[in-house]
């Protein structure tokens, strides 16, 4: 769980964007890709280094708008990226992360009511739902 979030619906998972100068984002500077943006990010949050994963790819984008009453328009383009742990020691910034809580992915969607105090975020359920769609 992230320790601050801008969001109103839910928290976000880790590594996440936001618009440059809101938070720390894995959003690419000029000619970086969403990879390495993605690579420094998960190192500043979670201290997790390229050698601990395998195989970190971009495997789907998406756009997303949702309308908060008295507080504006949410509307961005998703990227997600997936990655295979190797080995799964973490030192994350407590700046960032508030708790840890590991999920297999695959149970979290097919049994959501399990994690209702979660509360995540509507676009990472999006993400979710499309990874596994047939």
């Amino acid at each position: 769980m992230r320790a601050t979030s801008c969001w109103l619906s839910g928290l976000p998972p880790s590594a996440c964007g936001t618009p440059s100068g809101t938070a720390p984002s894995p959003l690419p500077r000029a000619g970086q890709t969403q990879v390495e943006a993605t690579r420094e990010r998960l190192e500043e949050e979670l201290g997790i280094t390229p050698d601990q994963y395998e195989n970190l790819r971009v495997t789907d984008r998406f756009e997303y708008k949702r309308y908060f009453e008295n507080a504006g328009v949410e509307y961005e383009v998703c990227a997600v990226l997936q990655a295979t742990l190797t080995d799964t020691s973490l030192d994350p910034n407590p700046e960032e992360v508030d708790g840890l809580l590991w999920v297999p992915y695959r149970r979290l969607h097919e049994n959501p009511e399990y994690y209702r105090q979660l509360r995540l975020c509507p676009w990472f359920e999006i993400a979710m739902r499309r990874d596994f769609e047939e």
